[in-house]
């Protein structure tokens, strides 16, 4: 998933624990997935990493100073420069750490 391979390793041993969790009948539809991924394209090169979401709301003011009746809610994603498992350095790194 990213330049190192943390994030699937890490990905593929949590989805094994848990469906050894489950029934025996059950295991075979279990699915696991990292959310908010996101496909990153830079050079010549793709990959994909997980960002870390930050959600934030505001009150908007109107002309005269009251403050709208709605509130204003959005996210941002915080895309990370190093792994958070091995520390290696995504941006800069070219070969796949192990």
């Amino acid at each position: 998933m990213s330049k190192c391979k943390c994030f699937g390793v890490m990905l593929e041993k949590v989805t094994e624990n848990l469906r050894e969790q489950l029934p025996e009948k059950e295991r075979d539809s279990f699915k696991a997935r990292w959310e908010n991924e996101a496909l990153i394209m830079e050079e010549n090169t793709m990959t994909t990493t997980v960002g870390i979401p930050v959600s934030y709301e505001y009150q908007k003011l109107k002309k005269s100073g009251e403050p709208h009746k709605n509130t204003t809610k959005g996210d941002v994603k915080m895309m990370m420069s190093f792994c958070p498992f091995c520390g290696a350095n995504l941006k800069d790194q070219k070969e796949g750490a192990e």
